[in-house]
């Protein structure tokens, strides 16, 4: 007989549900994942799905890090719920990137789960107390609505079915369970800022009010609705006011201020070909450009947000335009400085590459218009990718599937037609190989910039 219904309930009833399918638990042998990959191994059967778990050993922790990853291993051996055990450079990956430990390990974590779970949902265990948190957590930022909404139920692939429990039932369905779990040591720290929250702030709160977290975590809710509302408005609002022409905004002026902020928001992300994260005051001194109908508002190195009579545009200072770097077979050194290898096959291994090569970079030679050329990508760049019918932006493309950090410095191809292939990212369907293919062109990025001497 399964105990403690009510954490059942809360998963069957609450909106981070998974669908039937494919659904793989981010376990880390913790009590919440531990909680939620039992929970849902209880509910297979009713939510139909196959189940999986995926345990991230981030490389730091020394033997307690092994040993979640044994407990992990034996739980799901135990229960026969297939498991993966991924292995991260966390240390490496920060010092590389110039990232904090807690900003790396999150970013490895999500790329390394969403690579060893490629099909269905990945379901994190995320509960009511980290969700109260969160939005504490960029209250004392000063965020805006957004990230006042908290951690959202779904968000893509990324499902979190035990948002709306608190830590007491998760505890009591284990203990009801007899079932054990592993603590991470870090947890209890006073290095990260979310631990000081969840140490000092909200025991102080709950003291205050036992109610503290679910009052919290409803408010989140009450704004993340309005937040959708708004959003949806300012695309129709920013969709109205694009001039096609001069890519400026005409008329934003005449809308309510919460939707002018929003649209500002969504002309810096997609007028840019930089990531900008405006601060309140930089779009409140735009805002103001806007309505007094001109004024300039540095955004950053190069950026900026100008208003001519009424009009607003996102801008870049020009570049000057880089001649581009034709590609050899062979050794190539991109526009972002990096070595691009080059190798043409031809004849007999045209057959046994195409059954073996990544045609993420796998090009068929005889298919490229022209002269194939690297330069830096374009905001107005566009690809359309093998598996799609239709052209995307490449900026979104990148967005999708490379980390913040690493998109500076990726290599491009292009042709007389426009971008054939992006590092990380893939080829264009018109260069595609095929059996008729006679020659195949494969590329291949080192890891490693090259450095070069600056002139004095």
């Amino acid at each position: 007989m399964m105990k403690n219904e009510t954490l059942l309930q809360t998963v069957m009833q609450g909106a981070g549900k998974p669908q039937s399918g494919i659904c793989t638990v981010a376990f880390s042998g913790g009590a919440d994942s531990t909680a939620l990959l039992l929970c849902l191994y209880q509910l297979r059967d009713a939510l139909q799905i196959d189940l999986r778990a995926v345990h991230v050993h981030h490389g730091i922790r020394g033997a307690e890090a092994d040993r979640d990853a044994a407990f992990c291993a034996d739980f799901c051996a135990k229960y026969g719920i297939p498991f993966q055990c991924v292995y991260v450079d966390v240390p490496a990956f920060a010092a590389e990137k110039k990232l904090s430990p807690e900003t790396a390990a999150r970013l490895l974590r999500y790329e390394a789960l969403q690579n060893a779970a490629p099909e269905g949902e990945i379901a994190t265990a995320h509960h009511a107390g980290d969700h109260a948190e969160t939005v504490l957590f960029h209250l004392l930022r000063g965020s805006g609505m957004k990230g006042l909404r908290g951690i959202l139920p779904r968000s893509g692939r990324i499902i979190r079915p035990l948002l709306t429990a608190e830590k007491q039932a998760i505890l009591a369905f284990l203990q009801e369970n007899k079932q054990t779990f592993v603590e991470d040591s870090t947890n209890f720290t006073a290095e990260s800022s979310r631990n000081r929250i969840r140490s000092d702030i909200m025991p102080l709160l709950l003291r205050e009010n036992p109610a503290a977290i679910r009052h919290i975590t409803q408010t989140a809710e009450l704004l993340a609705e309005d937040e959708a509302y708004l959003t949806a408005q300012a695309e129709k609002a920013y969709r109205m006011c694009l001039d096609l022409q001069s890519g400026g905004l005409s008329g934003i002026g005449s809308y309510p201020r919460p939707i002018r902020m929003r649209v500002y928001r969504l002309a810096l992300e997609r007028k840019l070909s930089v990531h900008i994260d405006p601060a309140f005051e930089q779009l409140r001194a735009i805002d103001d450009a806007v309505c007094s109908g001109s004024g300039t508002v540095n955004l950053s190195a190069g950026v900026y947000a100008r208003a001519d009579r009424g009009i607003l545009y996102m801008q870049e200072d020009a570049v000057p335009e880089q001649k581009p770097v034709y590609m050899q077979i062979g050794e190539n050194r991109c526009a972002s400085g990096r070595i691009c290898r080059a190798v043409l096959h031809e004849g007999d291994a045209v057959s046994q590459n195409l059954h073996t090569a990544d045609t993420k970079a796998t090009l068929d030679f005889d298919k490229i218009i022209g002269r194939p050329y690297f330069r830096p990508r374009r905001p107005d760049d566009r690809i359309t990718l093998p598996a799609r019918g239709f052209s995307t932006l490449l900026k979104k493309c990148v967005q999708a599937a490379v980390p913040v950090p690493e998109r500076q410095t990726l290599c491009t191809l292009y042709d007389d037609l426009g971008c054939i292939w992006c590092e990380r990212v893939g080829i264009a369907a018109r260069v595609k190989p095929d059996l008729n293919s006679r020659r195949i062109l494969t590329l291949s990025v080192s890891a490693a910039e090259i450095q070069t001497t600056k002139k004095e």
